[in-house]
């Protein structure tokens, strides 16, 4: 797995969690290259999890987020997180370009949100699915539960180079999540 961060964001990653009663269910595989989908996706909230879990566990991960919030100074700070900037208003290559990545890369762990944003919708994008298809890199659903405070770390996806089957399996370890609800 990527190694990133030291001990300060290590021991900041497990402090958020502690105060806001947070947990972590399940173990992150060992893998140098995975696509990590976050399910549901319903708050911004999701994000400081997200960091709070990368800092705890001193992994060294990057993630897609729309570009819109990538003005300054925010963007800098967002960068410096690992964050990549996705314009969703335009075909751009997007998944070409993180396939190759996968490729060139020795370590990637990148965070995907399925549904591509925080409000309910019925169908999810499914770009995360055709990277992992096409870079034939594990999926692990990442299912957090706003009622149980806990993120669960689903068992993992990976010999799956079906773009429907990774989603129905995404799709299937997310009914046991919770949004937070307003």
């Amino acid at each position: 797995m990527p190694k990133g961060g030291n001990f300060l964001t290590r021991h900041m990653g497990r402090v958020i969690f502690r105060v806001f009663d947070w947990r972590v269910e399940g173990e992150f595989p060992n893998r140098g290259k995975a696509i990590v989908a976050l399910v549901p996706h319903s708050s911004n909230i999701d994000f400081f999890l997200t960091i709070a879990f990368i800092w705890a566990t001193g992994m060294k991960a990057s993630f897609l987020i729309k570009h819109t919030v990538f003005w300054y100074p925010l963007g800098n700070i967002i960068r410096a997180l690992g964050g990549i900037p996705v314009d969703r208003s335009q075909q751009n290559g997007l998944i070409n370009d993180v396939t190759r990545q996968f490729h060139e890369k020795s370590k990637l762990i990148l965070g995907i949100t399925p549904s591509g944003t925080r409000r309910p919708v019925n169908e999810w994008k499914d770009g995360f699915a055709r990277i992992a298809a096409a870079a034939k890199v594990p999926v692990v659903p990442a299912v957090l539960n706003y009622r149980t405070r806990t993120i669960r770390l689903a068992p993992l996806i990976e010999g799956v180079t079906e773009v429907r089957q990774i989603m129905n399996r995404v799709r299937a370890e997310a009914a046991s999540g919770m949004p937070r609800l307003a």
